[in-house]
């Protein structure tokens, strides 16, 4: 799908980038992606998705072109929604479709318990690994990410890595499992030039350890279930498959606690990797098309 427009806005601490695609008039459509990404994420789903639809993304700060927080201290998980209430401020948007990958799907169901009525549907791509960071109960693990953060104080405010462009290609796609290809699209928007095959991933290195939360089953609940607009909810079966074991299953309560009562609420399992979005967006296109082109939805998909 053709760009239309990208800019940046100000915000208190620098700049803000996005981008949009489809047209101008139609139906708006937020796209939001999680930690350590970019709004290149969302590029090969576009391409299967109609041009009706007026789609626009953004990268967080410490993303892509993005300018990141200010330095010196750590970051906290739900730091991005202010950053979607600026972009919903700046648009101009009173009504709009979500859809957000991991992370920021989860942020997502923040600002719309914030917002309850903006948001009229949400598509949310494998949103289950962002959930287990809500729901954990060891409270040693909590006090660890600030102890990391302050021992290695020096580490996580600069990154003075450079690197090779073979070499960060293979970095990516061997951690995301991801052809050369792929990898290229995701550091579209992610690399900068300084030297001769000289780079720098301009991902901010405190997304790497974002502090837990820990939430209870019913706030969790809560928080999703009231003004609960229509979820279409994707989960990869192959999404960090041998970590987070006993979060899954917390994780897993919830979500089937919300399909069993909350009207509206659809769960559609697909074949792939946490990054199935991109990696095979034709999986779930299909699905994304129809409930996108609902003008209500009544019952389950």
């Amino acid at each position: 799908m053709k760009v239309l427009n990208e800019w940046f806005i100000e915000v208190e601490w620098g700049k803000v980038a996005l981008i949009s695609w489809g047209n101008p008039r139609g139906q708006p459509v937020l796209f939001v992606h999680g930690r350590q990404d970019s709004a290149a994420t969302f590029l090969p789903l576009l391409e299967l998705l109609s041009d009706d639809y007026y789609y626009v993304a953004f990268d967080m700060p410490g993303h892509g072109k993005s300018d990141t927080w200010p330095i010196g201290i750590p970051l906290s998980r739900s730091i991005g929604i202010f950053v979607i209430d600026k972009i919903i401020r700046h648009l101009g948007w009173t009504k709009f479709i979500y859809i957000g990958h991991s992370m920021g799907a989860g942020q997502g169901l923040f600002y719309t318990a914030i917002y309850p009525g903006n948001i009229t549907k949400m598509i949310l791509l494998d949103t289950d690994p962002a959930l287990y960071y809500l729901v954990r109960d060891d409270f040693t693990e909590f006090y660890s990410v600030y102890d990391d953060f302050y021992t290695n104080y020096a580490k996580y405010n600069s990154d003075d890595r450079v690197y090779t462009k073979s070499g960060v290609l293979k970095a990516v796609m061997r951690a995301r499992g991801m052809t050369e290809e792929q990898a290229e699209i995701i550091l579209s928007r992610n690399l900068k030039k300084i030297g001769e095959d000289q780079y720098k991933l301009l991902w901010d290195r405190r997304m790497k350890i974002l502090a837990p939360m820990n939430y209870s089953l019913d706030y969790c609940y809560k928080l999703i279930s009231k003004n609960c607009p229509p979820i279409l909810y994707i989960v990869a079966n192959q999404s960090f498959a041998d970590y987070h074991s006993k979060e899954k299953v917390i994780v897993g309560e919830l979500i089937s606690k919300l399909e069993r009562s909350v009207k509206n609420f659809t769960i559609l399992n697909v074949e792939g990797t946490h990054d199935v979005h991109f990696i095979h967006p034709e999986r779930i296109s299909d699905h994304v098309r129809r409930f996108l082109e609902r003008d209500e939805v009544k019952s389950k998909l």
